[in-house]
């Protein structure tokens, strides 16, 4: 691996949100991550879906306003997911929560389910398109990435109904890759 050897063993620990609506937005990232609350400090809960003692922290203050949405700033967070019936399993119990992707897109090398939690953040659950992260490497140094990756979408729009089913039906992983994409 290259880089500095002193941040070899670097992850993201967890990230904060400050927010209008405390309640509203814990309920909404409960749902979304599965998540638990790890301590409730009344103007804020510190909340995680793993092993990790907090991934995400939200709180709220008497002054907070709300956000430009084109103010420059952190575009998203993404989450990625396992395999393809990881994202399906996902999509399907966030939709029986009434939480559906704002923007489902194939990027080529991923596919991904962006989501507008209450605030207007979006979060991002992905999941490789190929089998290896080299594989992944190698498709976004070529031709077709530089032809996708175009605002607004930076990839093809797919529908996330159509995925499930594929995923359902036991579709390859190089079939679903390549949803979205023309024939």
């Amino acid at each position: 691996m290259n880089g500095n050897p002193k941040f070899a063993s670097k992850y993201v620990s967890h990230y904060a949100l400050r927010v209008r609506d405390l309640a509203e937005a814990t309920d909404w990232y409960c749902k979304f991550l599965d998540a638990r609350i790890e301590h409730d400090m009344g103007f804020g809960v510190f909340m995680t879906f793993d092993e990790e003692h907090h991934r995400l922290v939200i709180f709220t203050a008497d002054d907070t306003a709300e956000k430009d949405p084109n103010a420059a700033g952190v575009e998203h967070v993404a989450f990625g997911l396992p395999d393809f019936p990881s994202l399906a399993d996902n999509y399907e119990r966030l939709k029986a929560h009434g939480i559906t992707p704002s923007l489902p897109v194939n990027h080529g090398f991923t596919t991904s389910l962006y989501y507008d939690d209450p605030e207007g953040n979006q979060v991002e659950l992905s999941v490789d398109n190929f089998a290896s992260k080299d594989e992944c490497r190698a498709w976004m140094k070529t031709k077709a990435m530089t032809e996708i990756m175009t605002p607004p979408y930076f990839g093809h729009l797919i529908d996330p109904e159509q995925l499930v089913q594929m995923i359902r039906s036991g579709a390859s992983q190089s079939e679903i890759a390549r949803l979205g994409f023309p024939l």
